[in-house]
């Protein structure tokens, strides 16, 4: 039975973070209810999951702020929920979750009827999750999997593209799985892959919803079919063409929310768009933001996720502004220092591949509490203006986030901090661990600068390889060709190589000049960065892929593969042959996380352990 509690009479709409069935989600409340349907949200399988979270965001606060109540959530073992993708029957375990998603938002809002929206694979499970819920008045398919025959085989040439390509990485024989397939992070496994194969929407037999909107990127003979099949089963069906899908299911950094099919998804469901604010486009990323913010409200105390070796809860600090999940040990290590982990790039808070869930909880099972959050504008937490840029973030407020995150780590009684970071997030974690006095360790992986420069290098850092990747292509016949075939291409390679070299023999040219006169360059200013850090005793591990474009940045601060940091005690450079780029592979996530636990164990703990016996 429904019951008014003060969510329902605020004067905006109200997101808060919440758990039901171990799966982690996000339930925003309109101010007062102008409809009563309610909306589940379905994401997409894998790294398109990723890629959507912003947009699936933008969508339930339109929803909300038009009076609409909206429940987006992870399916189990994916994202924030418990489980693991490997564990057995995904299939059917991502099904219930739909219904048991549908169940809380009914017993929560007090809606009577329901739309189910999804994307891609969300599309399927909610048209197949429809046909199991009572009182399903409509469901919105988005780029809809129709065939799970041709899914799979859409996964398996995904995966082979992945291994093939210069940087996939064949996992060792350790984490193969015979019959997995999947890439850029995420796998399916054989039962559920034979489960999808089975599926087709064309062919069953019942209609999931009197009412059916389906946006797809074409009009196709097999949409056709299904949309003949769904009117002759009595349902009303609108189709449109999915035009913005393209730049909707992308890496999370330039991801743009489709603000036309949102806009045609809010008018078909009824509603009030002016109320809504769907017109309002974010001028620099292309999705849509609400002027009418939502209120974000703590969690409940219920909103936990548990798992063997700890308890996993949904925080929000920093006014409101910041989100992130803190996972405490069941059995805490006495006086261990509690690790933060940052966002790479625009991925939220879980991580590529779900790393940062997954090495959370493997830190728990030693007794090792992490805060996994969001900086400002990524994920869930807060946004510091609507125009607000990747590059904004990152260098102007990401290290001012991070700090803030040391200090919420410091009021639940963690005197001391450990950093943790990939790409990006190794920048933030640098910076961080030199400006919060807190810090007493950091981990950077795959660190492509060590001062921001603004987006141009950051965009050369996600399409351009490293010298030694160029290198090692020259002796390459095929290769010479392929690029001689594409100019442009060679063109910036040729640039970017050159720009290397030019600045590695600018810096070593100005190292005698700033000792002689007391200047100090660029390439001055990073290498007093890393004295720094070993003056305020920082133990730092600076962790890279053997081929990894941050190499060539370290080697024109400190000589081939770092050497002069080796004057340092407190500062180290490893190389590792098994990691991508971003750790898609679980292979190099794995590597990742042996090797951050080695360094928790040799160089945090065990040194905490001398000065207490000294």
């Amino acid at each position: 039975m429904h019951t008014t509690t003060p969510d329902t009479i605020m004067k905006s709409p109200t997101m808060r973070p919440v758990v039901f069935a171990g799966c982690f989600g996000w339930l925003h409340r309109p101010s007062h209810h102008r409809s009563d349907v309610g909306v589940v949200l379905c994401n997409p399988f894998g790294y398109d999951a990723l890629g959507v979270h912003g947009g699936w965001r933008d969508l339930a606060e339109s929803l909300a702020a038009g009076g609409m109540p909206a429940l987006r959530f992870d399916y189990p073992g994916t994202g924030d929920s418990s489980g693991n993708e490997e564990d057995p029957d995904r299939f059917r375990a991502w099904l219930d979750s739909v219904k048991a998603a549908a169940a809380y938002l009914r017993a929560q809002t007090g809606v009577t009827r329901l739309t189910l929206c999804g994307v891609r694979l969300g599309a399927t499970f909610a048209a197949l999750a429809a046909e199991e819920i009572e009182g399903i008045d409509s469901i919105v398919l988005l780029a809809p999997v129709l065939s799970g025959k041709n899914y799979v085989r859409e996964l398996e040439m995904q995966h082979q593209a992945w291994r093939s390509s210069r940087n996939g990485i064949e996992d060792g024989p350790r984490e193969h799985h015979e019959g997995a397939i999947g890439a850029y992070g995420f796998r399916m496994y054989p039962d559920t892959i034979e489960q999808l194969k089975a599926v087709d929407l064309e062919r069953r037999a019942e209609r999931p919803a009197p009412r059916v909107l389906i946006h797809d990127v074409c009009d196709s003979a097999r949409l056709r079919r299904l949309v003949d099949r769904y009117r002759a089963q009595g349902a009303q069906v609108s189709v449109e063409i999915f035009g913005e899908y393209g730049k909707f299911l992308q890496d999370p950094s330039i991801s743009a929310a489709p603000r036309m099919a949102f806009r045609n998804v809010l008018d078909w469901l009824g509603v009030d768009a002016h109320a809504a604010n769907a017109n309002h486009a974010d001028a620099s990323e292309g999705g849509m933001r609400s002027h009418q913010k939502p209120e974000v409200l703590m969690p409940l105390s219920s909103a936990q996720i548990e798992f063997d070796d700890g308890v996993e809860t949904p925080v929000i600090f920093g006014g409101t502004r910041y989100m992130g999940v803190f996972c405490a040990p069941r059995k805490m290590l006495d006086d261990a220092p509690a690790v933060l982990i940052v966002n790479t790039g625009g991925v939220h808070h879980v991580g590529d591949g779900r790393l940062a869930v997954l090495l959370s909880r493997r830190l728990a099972s030693q007794g090792i509490a992490s805060l996994r959050m969001d900086l400002t504008g990524i994920g869930d937490s807060g946004r510091r203006d609507d125009a607000q840029s990747f590059d904004v973030i990152y260098q102007r407020y990401s290290v001012g986030d991070a700090r803030t995150g040391v200090d919420w780590l410091s009021s639940q009684g963690y005197p001391e901090v450990v950093m943790f970071g990939v790409c990006a997030g190794a920048y933030v974690g640098i910076h961080t661990a030199l400006a919060h006095p807190a810090v007493a360790a950091c981990m950077s992986v795959n660190l492509p600068f060590f001062t921001w420069k603004g987006r141009e290098q950051k965009e050369n850092a996600r399409v351009i390889e490293g010298n030694r990747v160029y290198l090692r292509s020259m002796r390459d016949p095929r290769k010479w060709l392929r690029l001689l075939g594409d100019r442009t291409r060679g063109a910036k390679i040729a640039a970017a190589v050159s720009r290397r070299m030019l600045a590695r023999v600018t810096a070593r040219a100005a190292s005698p000049f700033e000792r002689l006169l007391g200047v100090q360059t660029s390439s001055g200013a990073i290498r007093k960065l890393a004295a720094q850090l070993e003056r305020k005793g920082v133990q730092t591990a600076l962790l890279y892929g053997s081929d990894d474009v941050g190499l060539d940045e370290l080697e024109i601060h400190f000589g081939q593969n770092g050497s002069e940091l080796s004057k340092l005690s407190k500062v180290t450079v490893e190389a590792v042959d098994s990691l991508d780029h971003a750790l898609f592979s679980y292979a190099a996530r794995d590597t990742v996380m042996r090797y951050f636990e080695r360094f928790m164990r040799e160089r945090v703990l065990s040194v905490r352990e001398r000065a207490l016996v000294a």
